[in-house]
C-alpha cells in the first residue's frame, strides 16, 4: 500500500483536471411538467417549512386558482416525480389544495398595482380558467381586462361543468374574488356573435379569445333527438346552474372522459338508478383520470366496456332504452389507442329514461371565423396566443382543443404576457429550453422512505345523496408533512455532502452566501461530489484545453 506523507495541500492535483463541478440551480420533475409554470419545488419547499402565506403567493406568481388547482387538477407535476424511485410521488395537488384552503381561511389578499400611466383597456371573451388567468397577470401588470361571458356568472366550465362535489362553488367564489380586488370586470349573459360583437369591442387595446370547448359532438344514431337523450354538458350545465334538480329512473353516460364521469356522478346524485357508463373501449383506454374512474365505481356506477351506441329506442314520444352493439378492438387509429370496430349481430338493450352523450367537445369557432383563421376546428394562434389579426390574441380550449384546467390557466397567463408585450411595442422574451433533473442524478441513498399521505372520503352512502366535497383535504400539519417529502431536486440544501466527500478537500462552502466553490488547484474533477450530491444539483462541465 503506497502512503504519502505530504499534505494534500501540497499536491496540486487540479493539473489532472478534464472536467470541473459546477453548482447550479436546475429544473425539477414538477416544475417543468406544471402547464401553468408555476414553481412547484419553491412553494413545496416553503410549505415544509410552515410558510403557507409564502407558499400562496409563489403560486400567484404564475396561478391565480390554488385551491381550485388542488382539487381539479389531474396533476401532471407528480408524472415524472424523482420521488418514486424510492415509494411514491410527493401529492403535491393536495398541498396545492392545502395552500388554498389556508390562504382562504387566512383571508390572505393580493395587494392592487399602483394606477399605471401605460394601462390599456383588453376585452377578455370568456371567463374560463384561461380568461381568468389572462385577466389576473394583465391586472398585475396594471391594465384594465373585461370579461365577458355567455354564461350569468364567471368561472366557465369551472362553475357550469365540474360538479360542486369535485369544486365546491365557496371555493370558486373565493378565488375569483382576487381578480375582483386587482379591479377586473365582468359583463355576464354576453354571448359573442349576439349580445357581443366585434364592433362592441373597438374601445379595447387588445382582444384575447378564451372560449371554452362547449360544444359537444353528437351520437349521431337514431333517436338522438328524443325527450331525454341530451348532451352530457347541457346536463351538468343545468345541474349545476340548480334548474336540474331531480332525476327518476336508469340513466346511461355514453363516452369515457371526465364529462362522462361527471355527468354519471351527478345523475346518482339526482336520484337517477341505475347508472351506467357505456365506453366503447376497453377500461385501461378510457381518457377520465384514474381517480374519477375508480371514485364512479366506489359509488355504484356500473361500467360496460367495448361497446357503441347504434339506436335510442322511442317509447311513446320519450326515450325507453338504448341500443348498444359490441365492440372488438382493432389496430390503433390517430391517437393511437386500439380502433373500435362493430360485432355483427351483438346488438343488446338497456331500459333508460335518461341517456348523456360524452364522446367529446369542440369549441365554437364560426362565430370569430370572419375576423380570425382558423385550423382544424380551433382558432389558429401561436405558442404566445398571438393569431393572423393584430391586436387579438386566442388561448385555451379555443386555440388548443380542449383540455385540463391548468393547461388553460399557463396558457392564459402566456397570452397576458404577449398582449402586455404588444401594448408596449415589443416581442415577448421567448424562453430557453431546460432538461429536467432525472432519477438516475438524485442519489436516493440519503432519503427514507415515507407513505404519501391520503385524502379522505366521504363514506358512499352520504357521497351519493349529496353535493358535498367527496375527497377531503389535509390539514396544514398533515400538508407539511407531505411537502417534507419533496426531494428538492436540482437545489442546494446545504447538506455538506460535497465538502465531507471531496478526497483533495477541494469544495469551499461560503457560509454567508450559502454558495460552494471548487477549489481548482486541487480539485481533480474525479465527480464524488456529484454522484454524492442528494439532489443533483452539481453537474460536471467540461474544462477548456489550453
Amino acid at each position: 500500500m503506497a502512503v504519502s506523507l505530504r499534505s494534500t495541500r501540497e499536491l496540486v492535483t487540479g493539473n489532472w483536471r478534464t472536467f470541473r463541478p459546477v453548482w447550479t440551480t436546475r429544473p425539477s420533475p414538477c416544475n417543468l411538467d406544471c402547464p401553468a409554470g408555476t414553481d412547484v419545488r419553491a412553494y413545496l419547499r416553503h410549505v415544509a417549512d410552515g410558510q403557507f402565506e409564502e407558499a400562496w403567493r409563489t403560486i400567484l406568481e404564475h396561478n391565480p386558482l390554488p385551491g381550485i388547482c388542488g382539487r381539479v387538477c389531474y396533476h401532471p407535476c407528480e408524472r415524472h416525480c424523482n420521488r418514486q424511485g424510492l415509494d411514491s410521488a410527493v401529492a403535491v395537488h393536495a398541498i396545492e389544495r392545502a395552500i388554498g384552503d389556508e390562504a382562504r381561511r387566512l383571508r390572505l389578499q393580493v395587494e392592487r398595482p399602483a394606477p399605471s400611466n401605460h394601462a390599456r383597456r383588453v376585452a377578455i371573451i370568456g371567463a374560463g380558467p384561461a380568461g381568468i388567468s389572462c385577466a389576473y397577470h394583465l391586472a398585475l401588470r396594471g391594465h384594465l381586462p373585461t370579461m365577458f361571458d355567455a354564461m350569468p356568472e364567471a368561472g366557465g366550465m369551472l362553475r357550469y361543468g365540474i360538479p360542486p362535489y369535485r369544486l365546491p362553488r365557496e371555493v370558486l367564489d373565493a378565488e375569483l374574488e382576487t381578480l375582483w380586488r386587482l379591479g377586473v370586470a365582468f359583463q355576464g349573459s354576453a354571448r359573442f356573435g349576439e349580445s357581443l360583437r366585434w364592433e362592441d369591442l373597438n374601445p379595447y387595446a387588445a382582444v384575447f379569445v378564451a372560449v371554452g370547448a362547449n360544444r359537444s359532438r353528437e351520437a349521431r344514431v337514431p333517436g338522438d333527438n328524443l325527450a331525454g337523450v341530451r348532451s352530457g354538458l347541457e346536463f351538468l350545465r343545468a345541474a349545476n346552474a340548480g334548474t336540474e334538480t331531480a332525476l327518476s329512473g336508469a340513466a346511461v353516460v355514453i363516452g369515457g372522459g371526465n364529462t362522462a364521469m361527471d355527468a354519471a356522478r351527478t345523475a346518482l346524485r339526482l336520484g337517477a338508478a341505475p347508472v351506467t357508463v357505456a365506453y366503447r373501449r376497453s377500461r385501461e383506454h378510457m381518457p377520465a383520470h384514474p381517480d374519477e374512474i375508480a371514485q364512479a365505481e366506489a359509488e355504484g356506477i356500473e361500467f360496460i366496456f367495448e361497446v357503441a351506441p347504434s339506436g335510442f329506442v322511442n317509447g311513446r314520444g320519450r326515450l325507453s332504452g338504448v341500443e348498444l352493439r359490441r365492440m372488438r378492438l382493432g389496430s390503433p387509429d390517430a391517437s393511437g389507442r386500439p380502433r373500435p370496430e362493430p360485432v355483427p349481430g351483438s346488438e343488446f338493450r338497456l331500459d333508460a329514461a335518461h341517456a348523456f352523450t360524452a364522446i367529446g367537445e369542440d369549441v365554437e369557432v364560426d362565430p370569430f371565423a370572419q375576423v380570425i383563421d382558423t385550423h382544424g376546428g380551433r382558432l389558429y394562434a401561436d405558442a404566445w396566443g398571438r393569431t393572423t389579426r393584430p391586436a387579438v390574441f386566442a388561448g385555451g380550449d379555443a386555440a388548443t382543443g380542449a383540455g385540463m384546467v391548468v393547461n388553460a390557466i399557463g396558457s392564459g397567463r402566456v397570452a397576458a404576457d404577449a398582449i402586455d408585450a404588444w401594448l408596449a411595442g415589443r416581442d415577448p422574451v421567448e424562453l430557453g429550453h431546460a432538461e429536467r433533473v432525472g432519477p438516475s442524478e438524485v442519489n436516493l441513498f440519503y432519503f427514507r422512505p415515507s407513505a404519501r399521505a391520503t385524502q379522505a372520503h366521504l363514506p358512499r352512502e352520504q357521497a351519493v345523496r349529496v353535493m358535498d366535497e367527496v375527497v377531503q383535504g389535509l390539514d396544514a400539519l398533515a400538508a407539511t408533512r407531505e411537502a417534507l417529502r419533496c426531494l428538492t431536486c436540482g437545489t442546494c440544501t446545504e447538506c455538506d455532502n460535497c465538502l465531507v466527500f471531496c478526497p483533495d478537500a477541494a469544495v469551499r462552502h461560503d457560509a454567508r452566501s450559502g454558495t460552494y466553490s471548487a477549489d481548482t488547484l486541487h480539485c481533480k474533477g474525479c465527480g464524488i461530489c456529484v454522484a454524492e450530491c442528494p439532489r443533483g444539483a452539481i453537474v460536471l462541465a467540461p474544462e477548456e484545453q489550453r
